[in-house]
């Protein structure tokens, strides 16, 4: 049982390190998309991306190194109810075609609502790892190395089911953009 908690925490750990990394990289671009959410006066959309960036880091940083305690529980469940919230708004008003600024292995080009059921599943995850975090036993280090392994392994398979699908999305629409111009002629 304690193999699973810990390939979980690591996985939540490589997510939001990699968020946290693609945003440190591209920080004028995300402050854009949250611009773009229009939820915020603009005034407050630098100080509140350093705000997120700040809790994305130490929440990874508590997750590699104390693993799922309760201050990355807090920063995560915040940080995951706030993004789902702005997904959620943004989809209920129309405002499709933005990027969610998830950055890393999860960034989408458009919001959609698997955004929000796939926040809703790492929010669940953080729950439940966070319940289970006190009856976890140590494992020794051999192990903590292969559950890492996993996770970054489980990672990777979301990369490139990302990539897949991202390409295959492409296709279709200039499959669609070819029919679409044979109907003209």
């Amino acid at each position: 049982m304690s193999v699973f908690y810990y390939i979980g925490v690591y996985l939540l750990g490589i997510i939001f390190a990699g968020a946290w990394l693609d945003k440190v990289k591209k920080q004028t671009a995300h402050m854009q998309q949250m611009n773009a959410y229009r939820l915020l006066p603009s005034s407050f959309t630098g100080p509140m991306f350093y705000l997120f960036l700040t809790a994305e880091l130490v929440c990874t940083v508590f997750l590699f190194v104390w693993h799922m305690t309760l201050v990355p529980a807090i920063g995560l469940t915040a940080l995951l109810s706030i993004y789902t919230g702005a997904v959620t708004f943004n989809l209920l008003r129309g405002h499709r075609d933005i990027s969610c600024g998830c950055g890393g292995l999860l960034d989408n080009e458009r919001l959609h609502w698997g955004i929000v059921i796939r926040n809703v599943s790492m929010l669940a995850l953080v729950i439940g790892l966070f319940y289970v975090h006190p009856y976890a036993e140590t494992i020794p280090w051999q192990y903590n190395i292969i559950c890492f392994l996993i996770a970054v392994a489980v990672s990777f398979i979301i990369a490139v089911g990302q990539e897949v699908l991202m390409f295959k999305r492409k296709w279709i629409n200039q499959f669609e953009l070819f029919i679409e111009g044979d109907d003209v002629k």
